[in-house]
């Protein structure tokens, strides 16, 4: 057994009054700050981030096309680019499994969508598709390959927009911007894929919020966070309550990236300015400090855990979320700029895309960010 210190959470509150861009008023809010240091034990022969394998995936899947994430424990899935004489270029539905060395084809699909989206459990993806009458929003099935173009709109005066669909955390909703005749402000649709119906829901109290680029519905289906753009104000992350056939604004904060997530019904997570990444809980309306100076994140789809880059530093990390705290975290891999993060559903490996850094022998001074292939991490 070993002793060390790591930054943890203590108990320690402050109430203060944020002005918001669309509350009534100043509101009080309680931050729950981290502490100098805090003491954890920990058997370093259990340690839960020990690197067993490092696969770097085939250059050929990286040149024309986006790696979309897990289908299974062991696979990953991607829409690639592949041209030939008899039809010209195709988008092909291609999957990577263990030891990661080759590309197996699935077969062809309609190349008239973007904006793909692979949902949590691996089994559909999503896509705005174009055509002469606007954007529809396109489920594929995985492994069939199944395309389906869905009604995502309730009335013929909404219109879907190009914008990137999410998906909630347990695989049932897709969220997605509208924009509807006569309404300056979008408004946000909602797919459930269980009972196959779209429902439409305006906002209100966000008149004066900004424009809404992104939405994410919670796992009970309501509640909505809203990425808002206030231009020259920059962006802020709003939580409303769905009631009818509104989405009715409670709590609002400034952000330094469009990274939002649910952690459950009543908790999100989302980093402030300068990298902080909060964790908010509507219930007593606390403010958490999980991490500092984050330069981008991804929770395991469990959310028990966490990997991360900081600000400034080009080696990424992974943790254990527990409470409010993000405890042994440690580094898993140096040179990484990371851009996008994908845990396996059993948060056995971490498939990474992004740029590595490059310094030319003693010059420190200045590092320049170089093309990457991507690869899995693999744990013990």
């Amino acid at each position: 057994m070993m002793t060390y210190n790591r930054t943890g959470l203590w108990c320690v509150t402050l109430a203060i009054l944020l002005l918001t861009g669309c509350a009534n008023g100043p509101r009080s809010e309680t931050i729950i700050i981290p502490s100098k240091e805090e003491n954890h034990t920990v058997d370093e022969e259990r340690r839960p981030f020990q690197v067993k394998t490092i696969y770097r995936l085939p250059d050929s899947i990286t040149d024309q096309g986006e790696l979309l994430g897990w289908a299974t424990p062991e696979s990953v899935i991607g829409l690639f680019e592949e041209a030939s004489r008899s039809e010209g270029l195709s988008l092909q539905f291609q999957r990577l499994s263990a030891p990661y060395e080759s590309v197996e084809t699935l077969q062809a699909v309609g190349n008239n969508a973007m904006y793909h989206h692979l949902s949590p459990d691996g089994k559909t993806i999503s896509g705005v598709a174009k055509s002469a009458e606007g954007a529809s929003l396109k489920l594929i099935t995985y492994p069939s390959g199944e395309e389906e173009m869905v009604e995502a709109t309730t009335d013929s005066t909404q219109q879907l927009l190009f914008e990137q669909p999410t998906w909630s955390a347990d695989s049932q909703y897709v969220s997605y911007l509208v924009m509807e005749e006569g309404r300056r402000l979008a408004s946000i649709g909602v797919y459930d894929t269980q009972a196959e119906k779209a429902k439409v829901y305006r906002l209100k109290g966000f008149d004066m919020a900004g424009i809404p680029i992104k939405a994410k519905i919670s796992d009970d289906g309501r509640m909505m966070l809203i990425v808002l753009d206030q231009s020259s104000n920059g962006r802020i992350v709003a939580m409303g309550t769905i009631n009818g056939s509104v989405i009715e604004f409670q709590y609002e904060h400034e952000i330094g990236s469009d990274q939002i997530d649910w952690l459950n019904h009543d908790q999100f997570v989302f980093q402030g300015m300068e990298g902080t990444l909060y964790e908010y809980d509507r219930r007593n309306q606390e403010l958490s400090i999980l991490l500092e100076r984050v330069d981008s994140f991804e929770f395991s789809q469990d959310r028990k855990y966490i990997a991360y880059s900081l600000n400034g530093k080009d080696t990424l990390y992974a943790g254990k979320l527990q409470g409010k705290n993000i405890l042994h975290a440690e580094p898993i891999y140096h040179g990484i700029i990371p851009s996008d993060m994908y845990w396996s559903p059993d948060h056995n490996r971490l498939l990474v895309n992004g740029r590595k850094t490059y310094v030319k022998p003693r010059v420190v001074k200045e590092a320049k960010p170089m093309d990457l292939r991507p690869f899995i991490i693999e744990f013990e």
